[in-house]
């Protein structure tokens, strides 16, 4: 995930609430290009979230697993159960920012807490230094900007390295703009087309969700090359509710 973002290209995946590693594998076999496993929202546990990533890795989808904060110890779980990036929320300043990666990398590009015997390493069958390196050049970190503050200090975090997507969280962006759920409102798109003119300068790609075609549209439209597309409890609803109507029009309601 992070070369591919690195070289320019687009990559579309959704939001996985439920606690469940059936769907995040339907995701996969599906085509999308990753999840993003909600641990911050849905209720995934530190319990279930291996068993997650695993399905993502037996369908062929980049695990992405949003933590609940930017503590360290929240990202360490994510990463050592063998998430191929880890996407944290709120971040809002420079300072925040700078925790995150700090969690993220090992040294020298941060402090992550180093255990060899975890299943990212392949539970020690990696060479310590192997998994120090290939985590380091291959996890991907994704920074939630869902604020007016982190949009205002979005040019500061940008000068920043080891960051590899700014996400612009439009329902959190909204509220902060004082038009809470209108996620439609030019205000959140304006915002959000600025951060991602800011990010491609710095060479860093920019993410959304967007729960509509039209929204999506619109988002890619401005540059946008990280998109998750809704929500997979969304998806089930929708297709039972459609499931639902259609069988029902096939007979008559009693009289």
């Amino acid at each position: 995930m992070r070369t591919k973002l690195a070289g320019g290209n687009r990559a579309c995946g959704i939001f996985c609430e439920l606690p469940l590693p059936e769907a995040v594998e339907i995701a996969g076999i599906a085509g999308w290009d990753f999840v993003i496993i909600d641990c911050e929202h849905a209720p995934i546990t530190a319990h279930t979230l291996p068993g997650m990533v695993r399905a993502a890795e037996a369908a062929g989808i980049a695990p992405i697993v949003r933590v609940a904060s930017n503590e360290e110890s929240a990202v360490q779980h994510a990463l050592d159960s063998g998430a191929a990036g880890v996407q944290v929320p709120q971040i809002a300043s420079v300072g925040a920012a700078r925790r995150a990666i700090q969690a993220a990398r090992f040294h020298p590009a941060g402090r992550r807490g180093l255990n060899p015997f975890v299943r990212a390493a392949k539970f020690s069958a990696v060479p310590v230094g192997d998994f120090l390196k290939r985590s380091n050049e291959e996890v991907a970190l994704i920074l939630q900007i869902e604020s007016a503050e982190g949009i205002a200090a979005a040019g500061e975090i940008l000068e920043l390295e080891g960051i590899d997507v700014l996400f612009v969280g439009p329902y959190d962006l909204s509220q902060s703009l004082g038009i809470p759920g209108d996620v439609s409102n030019d205000l959140v798109f304006e915002a959000g087309a600025a951060l991602a003119r800011k990010a491609e300068a710095r060479g860093v790609a920019t993410g959304v969700f967007a729960n509509s075609e039209d929204h999506a549209r619109r988002w890619l439209d401005a540059g946008i090359r990280y998109l998750c597309y809704s929500v997979d409890s969304v998806f089930l609803l929708n297709a039972m509710r459609q499931a639902a109507a259609s069988i029902r029009g096939l007979y008559p309601p009693r009289s």
